[in-house]
């Protein structure tokens, strides 16, 4: 993409850059988005959703909802989401808030739901399974034990073959001395739970931190935020005897980030063989901002540690990532605020953490908040949801991954490409044969400036002087290649 120091020296009034690359940026892959879906009709909650995919390779989604506090949930099926069920029983209202809540994960058409119950100083942590996908659930069972101690942030995950492993926070009475422990299931019961949090990490744990645990065929590691002295970095407990003991513990962010008050933001992580791919927030340097690392899954020894999207203004906030993929292939989504907008992110790579694209503005109505995304990645797509409280719903997009086969020729329309700008109007011009549902118009800090449901010329006059990325979707809901321009005069 080209920046306006690339442009250094020229005349103002002659610049006209067009620069058609794959969809988003610079490798032989592209990716192609799909329509905008709400889950569920308005007034059944929207708080937080989590996303997992099942034996299908169907989403299955799961939110919160306050007034009742109740957790949804809703099933992919032939591209449209059945309608959204309770999986708390009756009488039981779980925990639930736009920055924590249930956690739900899924080995084939085995599917775990884990939440909190309420009141959280007296009340444990329950599990429900299904054994079909989704679609029926089993009672309540128990996650953390009757000891007296206090339990909240329940995060699961499914190891292959062999069950569910559940990493939550510990306290004595009065929330205090919290630990992340984990629980391992044997025999259709949770077993004792087992610290991971000591004797590794010093002090205690971010008591307002959710954690995560993820889970493969070799490995099982459970991350959290750690707050002893005020730092208040990520780590994490490794095991490889299906969470059973964590012989390894590790800090896992070297950025050192030192707060004395509480984010409100844990981490997310994916398994691949042997490496773990995980994201995490650190207001260390330059605001809040989203990391992405790479780490060995046995000794958390750490590699590759870079923000997601570098070089962004101070004033660019972000918050509660996400990741999913496999191997090479990942995909991370995370909320983004600038000023009073707030909009959800995404950004992807198909060679590794130090190849991810620009991101691009997942969300179509930039009116109000989007929040709390979520992803899961199978079969060259990303599932993508997230909260949108001002319409009370959740929504979600998929983001297939397209080689050079499934994207137009560079060479089809080089005299004429879809779209330009013209500098000695001051406009936006689109091809007259186009066929367009919509078009969206982000800034360098993929901020959505314009956009529009027609094609046409459009007026480009108070947009300030920068680089561009153009983005235009068909009318089956998917991506056209983006042209990328400089705008100035």
């Amino acid at each position: 993409m080209l920046s306006p120091e690339s442009s250094l020296g020229a005349p103002l009034g002659a610049l006209l850059f067009i620069l058609s690359t794959p969809f988003c940026y610079g490798q032989s892959t592209g990716i192609s988005y799909g329509e905008v879906q709400d889950i569920g009709p308005g007034g059944m909650g929207y708080l937080r959703p989590r996303i997992t995919l099942n034996g299908d390779a169907q989403p299955v989604v799961l939110w919160g909802r306050t007034g009742p506090a109740s957790n949804y949930l809703s099933v992919a099926v032939a591209g449209s989401f059945t309608a959204p069920v309770m999986v708390t029983p009756a009488g039981v209202a779980p925990a639930v808030a736009d920055w924590m809540g249930s956690s739900i994960d899924a080995d084939a058409n085995t599917v775990w739901i884990v939440f909190k119950a309420t009141p959280e100083d007296t009340a444990p942590c329950y599990a429900r399974v299904s054994d079909d996908g989704g679609n029926t659930w089993s009672d309540t069972i128990r996650v953390s034990p009757a000891d007296g101690l206090v339990s909240r942030f329940p995060s699961v995950a499914v190891i292959p073959d062999v069950g569910p492993v559940v990493e939550y926070m510990e306290f004595t009475s009065g929330y205090m001395e919290p630990r992340q422990v984990v629980v391992r299931m044997e025999n259709d019961v949770f077993q004792p739970p087992v610290q991971v949090s000591a004797p590794f990490a010093p002090g205690e744990v971010c008591d307002c931190c959710t954690g995560e645990i993820v889970a493969g065929a070799d490995h099982v590691v459970a991350m959290y935020r750690n707050a002893g002295s005020n730092i208040r970095t990520i780590w994490a407990a490794s095991s490889t005897d299906d969470g059973t003991m964590f012989p390894v513990g590790a800090e896992i962010d070297p950025t050192v980030w030192v707060l004395n008050a509480c984010p409100s933001s844990g981490p997310d992580g994916y398994l691949s063989g042997d490496s773990l791919r995980y994201v995490f927030l650190s207001g260390a340097d330059n605001g809040n901002k989203v990391f992405v690392g790479g780490a060995g899954a046995m000794d958390l020894s750490v590699g590759s540690v870079r923000n997601v999207h570098p070089d962004q203004a101070m004033n660019v906030q972000q918050n509660f990532p996400r990741i999913a993929g496999s191997g090479d292939t990942l995909g991370i989504v995370w909320q983004q605020t600038v000023g009073s907008q707030t909009e959800v992110l995404f950004s992807w790579s198909v060679n590794g953490i130090n190849g991810l694209h620009a991101p691009d503005t997942v969300n179509v109505v930039v009116a109000g908040a989007q929040k709390t995304p979520d992803v899961a990645f199978a079969d060259g797509v990303f599932h993508i949801v997230w909260s949108d409280p001002a319409a009370g719903v959740v929504r979600y997009r998929k983001a297939m991954i397209m080689d050079a086969t499934g994207v137009d020729d560079a060479s089809t329309h080089e005299s004429m490409p879809w779209a330009w700008y013209d500098a000695g109007m001051g406009t936006l011009q689109f091809r007259p044969d186009l066929r367009l549902d919509s078009w969206r118009l982000t800034d360098v800090m993929g901020h959505t400036v314009r956009t529009g449901r027609s094609a046409g010329v459009i007026d480009a006059i108070g947009l300030a002087t920068g680089s561009y990325q153009l983005v235009g979707i068909d009318g089956q809901g998917a991506a056209l290649r983006a042209v990328h321009l400089f705008i100035g005069r």
